[in-house]
This record gives structure tokens, C-alpha cells and sequence, in this order.
């Protein structure tokens, strides 16, 4: 129970923020598999004059009744002239997690790309990676970490559908390892 509490409160204090900045562009976005679901909620929390800060929330739950919340800040941009289409993210994702048995908190350093395709400019693709070694990985965590990759496509020009693998592992402080999920999803995520 002690996780939970904690969870909560840093998953109220992240929305909070997030209700702050309503006028910003924000997206929101949901994933399913056969065994599970995850949502998420972004928001862009300001302009820099060097790329922009994005915030994001989430939460997944599955068929085995564990459960991931997770608050992100990332500062995105264009790679850049040499790289035209391609956007790339850095920053820290915080994750909490409960599976049987086990409580687990990481706080996970990592980024994101994506490269839309030139001549086909309705078609991403995307990668990413998140990793918390021992020092910021808490209660039941010795390690932890997020993969993912994924194609999308440009629907509209706010609604995307996609597909891709994702897989959560963590390393607990008893030495097993556990993906607490893993898997293909489908997807569909909006700007508004």
C-alpha cells in the first residue's frame, strides 16, 4: 500500500501541472494489445529558444493487474537542415509501478525519434528508449527500463494511427527479472 499512496500523489501533482497550461497544444493518446491498455496525456510547457519542453502523464494496466504510471520532460526539437523530417527528444520519464509481490520507482534518463519519411510525409518512424540504473531506481527496483518502436501515420493532420512494440522491464532487488509488459499494440493518437 505504501507505493500506491505515493503514485497518487505524484500522478495528481502532474495533472495538476498539466491543467495549468489547457491553452498549450497537448495530445492525447491510447495503445492496446490483447492484454493490456495504456493512455497518455502531453502537453507542451513552453517555447525555448533552442527547442520546446514537452510534459507528458501515462498509465498502463494488463491482464495481470500490474500497473505503470509514468510522468515525462522532455526538451524536443528538428534535428536540424541536415535532417529534414527528423525530430528528436531528451530528458527524464519517472515511472512507478506495482506488480504482485513487488513495488517498483525509477526515475529513467532516455529520449525519443522520430524520422518522418520525405516523399511520403504521412509516414513516421519512431524509436525510443528510457533506462534508470540503481542509483535512481527505488523501493523493490534495481534496474529499469522502456523500449519501444513504432510506424505511424498521419490520418488527418491531428490524428495519428499506429502501430508498435513496447516492452517494460525491471530488475528487482532479489536479482530476478520481470517484463511487467511487452508486446505488439495499436493505437491512435490526437492533437488538440
Amino acid at each position: 500500500m505504501r507505493m500506491e499512496g505515493v503514485m497518487l500523489r505524484v500522478y495528481l501533482g502532474v495533472l495538476m501541472m498539466m491543467v495549468v497550461g489547457l491553452a498549450q497544444g497537448q495530445t492525447a493518446q491510447v495503445s492496446l494489445s490483447e492484454t493490456s491498455a495504456q493512455l497518455k496525456y502531453g502537453m507542451l510547457v513552453g517555447g525555448q529558444r533552442f527547442g520546446r519542453s514537452e510534459l507528458t502523464a501515462g498509465f498502463l494496466y494488463n491482464s495481470d493487474s500490474d500497473y505503470i504510471a509514468e510522468a515525462a520532460l522532455l526538451v524536443v526539437d528538428e534535428a536540424g537542415s541536415k535532417l529534414p523530417g527528423m525530430r528528436i527528444g531528451l530528458g527524464g520519464k519517472f515511472y512507478g509501478a506495482s506488480i504482485p509481490n513487488n513495488e517498483l520507482a525509477a526515475l529513467a534518463i532516455g529520449g525519443e525519434v522520430y524520422y518522418t519519411l520525405s516523399r511520403m510525409d504521412r509516414l513516421t518512424l519512431a524509436a525510443e528508449g528510457f533506462y534508470a540504473p540503481s542509483i535512481v531506481s527505488f523501493l523493490d527496483t534495481e534496474r529499469f527500463w522502456e523500449v519501444a518502436g513504432r510506424v505511424q501515420y498521419a490520418v488527418l493532420p491531428t490524428a495519428e494511427a499506429f502501430i508498435e512494440y513496447r516492452k517494460f522491464y525491471a530488475e528487482l532487488d532479489s536479482g530476478a527479472g520481470v517484463s511487467i509488459d511487452k508486446g505488439i499494440r495499436l493505437g491512435l493518437r490526437i492533437e488538440f
